[in-house]
């Protein structure tokens, strides 16, 4: 799939969607020192560019013709560290989704803060999104459980068009891992479960953890582990301090463990204690402040998802904490990606949510056999149709008539599969307070209950 990442910044949600196989064809930002950074890191499509210039921006997307486009516009109107009043920052949400509108890609990917969800500018946004036919799944997602060290929660908004609301949201929440990334999961070094790649120069890093990517490999790469190895200074200084401090929000915790991931990075976060946090410590820090290692560039960037090597020379310190604070972890883009392009290729479907079941047994006279075999028939159409759940009825039947397949099956299982999408359909447009299987005036008792 082509993709078209807007609000770019230093390349974080790029680089999880290449690694996920996506092609980016074009990339835009309007700061300058994250453009340089994603250029010398991601490749020359990036713009530098203000996509307040719908006119000038929106032909030139349009023209791509991308599968899909992507990205973060500013959060900071919207964020829990900042002063939450809705600016010029917030309506840069509007124009990302007047770009979609413009070029209609059949997807989009949007990330943002979860307060965005009750903003303004998110509900102008998505309005317009909805007109343009686009069916949404808004998830907020946690990144400890998608390969980042970091307790990063964020708002995702996956649009495609044709689809009714919450299409991907059952593949989302299988793809979570069963516990949260840690930062000694991301350290490795001298923890046992890692492995040795000899350094190209004295000082870099040598030993990985098994669970992530390995350097590029060379010839002199394998080479034993030597004796005597130490990690690298820093990771070695993190190890032995068995914790680490970061900036709090306000009056959150300021220490944390390596068997815990880090909180979710701000452009202050590898800021030393100050003496009023010192004076006045959070009494669930695991150990003084001052015990604590205070994490590294490097190690924030780590943390944030870059990959070791990530070139940051030509830019300030404190704006490549800005970007590094500002970006998509590459991790947490690349498993959206994934599951994105999983349901682009039919290789996924739509788990059936809520009591479906039940309510074919309470509501339509079902057996429990007879409910099970309708669950498992619309299952099936699912699979014939790649996963699409069609936010037309008429359209959705039409597509089962047309999907390969469809016209060999016996004239009974197609009738069977048919009724079992329309029932489906039914069921999920009742009322939230009819779905529960009751009555209708069971229904209204617990309601006035």
């Amino acid at each position: 799939m082509r993709a078209v990442d807007l609000f770019a910044g230093a390349g974080g949600m790029s680089l999880g969607l290449k690694r996920a196989g996506f092609e980016i064809v074009q990339a835009y930002d309007s700061w300058e020192p994250a453009v340089e950074i994603y250029r010398r890191n991601v490749g020359p499509h990036v713009w530098q560019h203000d996509l307040k210039d719908i006119f000038r921006v929106g032909p030139m997307i349009a023209a791509l013709a991308p599968d899909i486009i992507c990205g973060g516009p500013p959060c900071q109107d919207f964020s829990a560290a900042g002063r939450r009043v809705e600016g010029e920052r917030a309506a840069l949400t509007r124009a990302f989704a007047m770009l979609v509108c413009i070029a209609r890609p059949r997807w989009f990917l949007m990330e943002n803060v979860p307060q965005a969800a009750k903003s303004t500018a998110w509900a102008d946004a998505r309005a317009m999104l909805v007109k343009a036919g686009y069916g949404l799944t808004e998830s907020k997602l946690n990144a400890a459980f998608y390969g980042v060290p970091q307790a990063r929660k964020r708002l995702f908004v996956i649009g495609r068009l044709g689809e009714q609301d919450g299409f991907l949201e059952s593949v989302l929440v299988a793809a979570r891992s069963d516990r949260p990334m840690t930062v000694r999961d991301m350290l490795g070094d001298a923890l046992g479960d890692a492995f040795y790649v000899h350094p190209r120069h004295p000082g870099k890093r040598g030993v990985w953890s098994t669970d992530e990517p390995a350097p590029t490999m060379r010839g002199s790469s394998r080479r034993p582990m030597p004796a005597a190895y130490q990690p690298h200074p820093a990771d070695a200084a993190l190890i032995e301090a068995g914790a680490f401090f970061t900036r709090p929000y306000y009056e959150g915790r300021g220490v944390r463990t390596l068997d815990e991931p880090a909180p979710a990075v701000i452009r202050t976060t590898r800021e030393r204690p100050r003496p009023k946090y010192l004076a006045s410590p959070h009494p669930e820090d695991p150990m003084p402040a001052q015990q604590a290692a205070v994490l590294t560039q490097d190690q924030v960037a780590r943390i944030q998802g870059f990959p070791v090597g990530w070139r940051w020379e030509g830019s300030t310190s404190r704006d490549i904490d800005q970007m590094i604070a500002n970006a998509v972890p590459a991790p947490l883009a690349e498993t959206i990606g994934r599951v994105i392009l999983a349901r682009e290729a039919g290789e996924t479907i739509p788990e059936i949510q809520g009591r479906f079941g039940q309510w074919l047994r309470q509501r339509r006279g079902f057996s429990s056999a007879a409910a099970r075999n309708a669950k498992s028939r619309v299952n099936r159409a699912r699979r014939l149709l790649g996963g699409r759940t069609f936010a037309d009825p008429v359209a959705e039947l039409a597509a089962l008539e047309a999907a390969d397949g469809f016209a060999s099956l016996p004239p009974g299982t197609r009738s069977d599969l048919r009724a079992a999408l329309r029932l489906y359909r039914e069921w999920k447009d009742e009322p939230k307070g009819r779905r529960s299987g009751k009555s209708p005036a069971g229904a209204a008792a617990t309601l006035a209950a």
